[in-house]
């Protein structure tokens, strides 16, 4: 019973606010058209299905394999005056997933039937997804409400980056994982098998790889091979990483002989980037990047191949005298053209195997063959250099899901963005130039200038050196300064700057706080202002993105913690990937998210819930009547964002492999779904004022204080979760009053979320008295 309490605990909250009002199903992601009908369809236990028999064989494992399947005591073919279900496609596809595909389907649920129809397979797959979902959210068992569905994605490119490496994850999560992919409609499973802390692909070519370079921890050619096929299976591709020539320490770790300098007598333990590259003067790479690419070949039969080709460090090629002369020789400039010139030829060694490359931004330069793919984790403004360049792009910056961030931030970012409304200066208020200090790496720096358009509206700019500028209409004039919002690469960032004093308030990255000084300095003039807003509004819009991808980098991933950090929001990213631009209602969003996370618990058999829970009771003397109230508390709590807990773990000496991932915090929900609903109530409450709405949520805060009292010397023991514990308790002792909660030390890596809530609510209570 206990991996249903965090369920019970997030539907009694949800039974005690206002509901959202919604018509729609809860669907995720959402189709493109949904027309609901009268009346409801019932379906049997036994549930009666007819497709033609000569496509039996074809679909009906596609059905049988299914999640949906799963609802029913038994399915069997029947004629079609007695079928309730009926599947019908056009022509079959080809066995193996590939890039542009039809995934469209069709869905008409009426007179009691269910009717699926697509051009092919892989259309059946996303459709039964959706009856799956539909089937769960039933408010009767198997009893579905009338409607028809029209869809197919947006972007033909849906994929997770998922990390085999810095902390190896078995074939089980793997094969989980892609089940969880498949429910969200994805279709592309970027399979990162190589870099400095491991090398987790069996080959016969370099045995030395994963005898030496592996700890023992890689995948088998039996096991990748099962892996592709049981993908397909699910209408995903496989596309595997092998990362040339950065990223190469495990490499040259088994194959010293390929390095550009550093050698290495142990596998790289540390988190970060490193000197050892491999030598592009040297042909036995060439030769050894043949060969493996040969075995990748028969191994991974998606016609696209990762190579990488980030986070170069160049300080061997630079110290290296060989490759000094090599670059001379071929009159190459800098370290630049030298990387430029490598992916050249390892493009050339892909197409003799009929592969096609894909790489990092780092590898875009003039003479990239056009027909890469370039992925960016710069932002958007790099994926504009990309497609203006003529390449296919892909988007991976604001989806980094091993970063604990508000499922809206992703929400918000879209492989390419709607274009705003234009916007005109009419009287700048002033400029401030800023530095962020940030816990590890260099700060962050930039300007920002306040102004106001033609109809006296506050807006801002702010550009941050290497990372292009935003425009932000999210703008606060408060009692002494301007707080601005703004979605960074960080995240959800919120800087507060004042235009006639220095100011050093603390910016927020989502639910954090960093140190943030700012200085006034002068400001442009208008008319150099609307200059700049022009030539940044009429930038050109990236061109052919085939879609995006969300990255889970292992760096502090385990298989204890894997579930909990990608799900649920991986339903929100594949709701960005495939449903149309127009869909953007966050509070609707979070409401199917909350469905959806006890969907993909109790009908995928995902573990998310499963894993925290099981970490709630690894710690000392708890019994199972601790982990209700422990529950409780965790919906009051998240972990800090951005990379806090990667800086944090550098600082304390833990950013390495053997660190042990063993903290409360380490698996604690990413965001809190029972607070996001508090503070939507909280909003409702201050535009009605309505003091029925008051009273509900002020029981809420009385529930919450109740078990905090109750279980005080619980929570206490608990040492990762003291300083919280008793700011909490503080707040909502002090819930009436109007003063600025205390933040709190963010080095037990946790946001004690709460204390913004009820902040949220004071200045709601201020707001409707007056």
């Amino acid at each position: 019973m206990n991996k249903f309490i965090y369920l019970i605990c997030i539907i009694m909250l949800n039974y005690a606010l206002p509901s959202i009002a919604s018509t729609q199903p809860a669907l995720m992601p959402m189709p493109a058209k949904i027309q609901m009908l009268k009346g409801k369809t019932q379906l049997t236990t036994e549930l009666g299905v007819h497709m033609s028999q000569q496509q039996q064989a074809l679909l009906m494992p596609l059905l049988l394999n299914s999640s949906f399947a799963q609802q029913f005591t038994n399915i069997e073919w029947q004629d079609a005056n007695n079928a309730q279900l009926h599947i019908s496609i056009s022509q079959s596809a080809a066995p193996l997933p590939y890039l542009g595909m039809d995934e469209s389907y069709e869905i008409v649920i009426a007179n009691n039937t269910i009717k699926l129809s697509s051009s092919n397979q892989y259309g059946v797959l996303r459709g039964l997804a959706s009856l799956s979902q539909l089937l769960f959210s039933a408010e009767q068992p198997r009893e579905l409400t009338n409607l028809t569905i029209t869809d197919a994605p947006t972007y033909p490119w849906r994929g997770l980056l998922f990390d085999g490496v810095r902390h190896f994850l078995p074939i089980n999560d793997v094969k989980r994982t892609l089940r969880g992919l498949a429910s969200a409609k994805f279709n592309v499973f970027h399979w990162h098998l190589t870099d400095d802390q491991g090398w987790r692909i069996e080959l016969n070519s370099y045995p030395k790889l994963h005898q030496n370079a592996s700890d023992g921890l890689y995948y088998t050619q039996a096991e990748i091979k099962e892996v592709v096929a049981y993908a397909a299976k699910l209408g995903i591709r496989v596309v595997p990483e092998f990362d040339v020539p950065g990223h190469a320490s495990a490499i040259v770790l088994a194959y010293p002989e390929l390095g550009s300098g550093t050698t290495l007598t142990e596998i790289e333990r540390r988190w970060g980037v490193f000197e050892p590259l491999l030598d592009p003067s040297n042909p036995k790479v060439y030769q050894f990047i043949d060969e493996v690419v040969a075995e990748l070949t028969g191994l991974f039969p998606d016609p696209y191949l990762h190579i990488g080709g980030d986070e170069v460090d160049d300080s061997d090629w630079q110290k290296n005298t060989k490759i000094q002369a090599y670059m001379a020789s071929k009159k190459l400039a800098d370290s630049h053209a030298l990387h430029a010139y490598f992916n050249q030829r390892v493009a050339k060694i892909l197409a003799k195997y009929n592969k096609q490359m894909i790489g990092w931004d780092e590898v875009l330069q003039p003479s990239l063959p056009k027909n890469t793919l370039v992925q960016s984790w710069r932002g958007h403004h790099s994926l504009s250099d990309i497609t203006s360049a003529g390449h296919d792009g892909l988007l991976s910056s604001g989806f980094y899901i091993d970063q604990p961030q508000w499922t809206s931030y992703h929400y918000r970012n879209h492989p390419i963005q709607p274009t705003p409304a234009a916007v005109r200066a009419k009287n700048i208020l002033g400029t401030v130039e800023f530095t962020l200090t940030r816990l590890k790496g260099s700060a962050v720096v930039g300007k920002a200038t306040i102004f106001t358009n033609q109809q006296d509206k506050l807006y801002g700019k702010v550009s941050i050196k290497g990372k292009g500028s935003f425009i932000t209409a999210n703008v606060d004039k408060l009692a002494d300064h301007y707080q601005l919002q703004i979605d960074t690469w960080m995240g959800p960032t919120k800087l507060a700057v004042s235009v006639d004093k220095a100011s050093n308030e603390a910016a927020l990255v989502g639910n954090t706080p960093y140190k943030f000084t700012a200085a006034v300095i002068t400001s442009p003039s208008v008319k150099q202002l609307n200059q700049a807003l022009t030539q940044q509004q009429q930038r050109k819009k990236p061109g052919n993105v085939l879609g995006g991808e969300a990255t889970a980098w292992a760096e502090l991933i385990t298989s204890d913690n894997l579930d909990s950090r990608i799900w649920p929001r991986l339903y929100a990213i594949g709701e960005r990937f495939w449903s149309p631009v127009s869909v953007t209602d966050e509070r609707d969003m979070y409401k199917r998210l909350v469905v959806m996370d006890n969907f993909a618990d109790q009908q995928l058999g995902l573990l998310h819930q499963q894993q925290f829970i099981k970490r709630l009771r690894q710690q000392p003397a708890v019994t199972n009547a601790d982990v209700n109230a422990l529950l409780t508390f965790s919906q009051l709590i998240e972990p800090v964002h951005y990379y806090t807990l990667h800086h944090l773990a550098f600082l304390r000496g833990d950013y390495h492999q053997q660190a042990p991932l063993n903290k409360l915090v380490d698996v604690l929900p990413v965001e809190s779904l029972a607070l996001k609903q508090f503070d939507y109530a909280v909003a409702d409450y201050q535009q009605q004022c309505d003091s029925q709405q008051l009273a509900t949520l002020q029981k809420q805060l009385l529930r919450w204080q109740q078990v905090l009292t109750d279980n005080r010397q619980l929570f206490l023991t608990i040492n990762e979760w003291q300083a919280s514990y008793l700011a909490i308790m503080t707040a909502l002792k002090n819930k009436d009053e109007l003063n600025k909660p205390q933040s709190i030390e963010i080095n037990n890596g946790m946001i004690a979320q709460v204390i913004q809530s009820i902040s949220l609510l004071k200045q709601a209570r201020l707001s409707c008295s007056h």
